[in-house]
């Protein structure tokens, strides 16, 4: 009777310093940096960046009601980002989609879900020409923008649909890569 008691004891003991052990190893241990470097580290509500020029002209400017920095591959994460590229001649692009990544520098945007590029020409607040897709990479270094994606063109007269497309802000070019169908409307006289 008493070497059962004595041998119960010892297990309910030895199930406590088990128990003791495991939760200290699990409290001291060191944290994965791989899993630490991929939670984000920073973020900013209501931002607005302007770029200027070397003769300080507004060269760039975004907007996003939430960003966070993920230190991992240094990259920025957007919501509802809406950015706009100045050309001269007061020409300006505006694009916009419910989520954009900011990555390398800053100096690529990629954008996803509902993008939408508005091309503007002067003082007119109306989009001159309108283009819908999925994705769009835009080099804002290069001021160049391409997808493979399907892609919608809306102007005045006509609507164009193709896949893909590279797109030369400095040139004002847009080339459509595949699958290309246009529509022409008739004006209203």
């Amino acid at each position: 009777m008493f070497s059962k008691t004595l041998f119960i004891n010892l297990i309910l003991i030895s199930l406590i310093l088990l128990g003791t052990w495991y939760t200290w190893q699990q409290i001291t241990r060191p944290v994965n940096k791989f899993t630490a470097r991929h939670l984000p580290d920073a973020y900013a509500t209501e931002v607005i960046i302007f770029h200027t020029d070397i003769e300080g002209n507004l060269y760039d400017q975004l907007k996003t009601p939430l960003s966070v920095h993920y230190p991992l591959d240094d990259s920025i994460s957007l919501s509802k980002p809406l950015f706009n590229l100045f050309l001269k001649n007061n020409e300006s692009w505006e694009l916009s989609a419910h989520y954009g990544k900011l990555k390398e520098n800053n100096n690529l945007l990629h954008l996803w879900d509902n993008v939408t590029l508005k091309q503007k020409k002067g003082l007119n607040t109306f989009p001159s020409s309108t283009l819908t897709t999925s994705t769009l990479n835009v080099n804002l270094k290069e001021k160049t923008a391409e997808t493979s994606a399907p892609v919608a063109i809306i102007q005045e007269n006509q609507v164009i649909h193709a896949v893909g497309l590279h797109a030369d802000f400095n040139t004002k070019t847009i080339k459509l890569l595949s699958q290309v169908k246009g529509q022409l409307k008739p004006t209203k006289k």
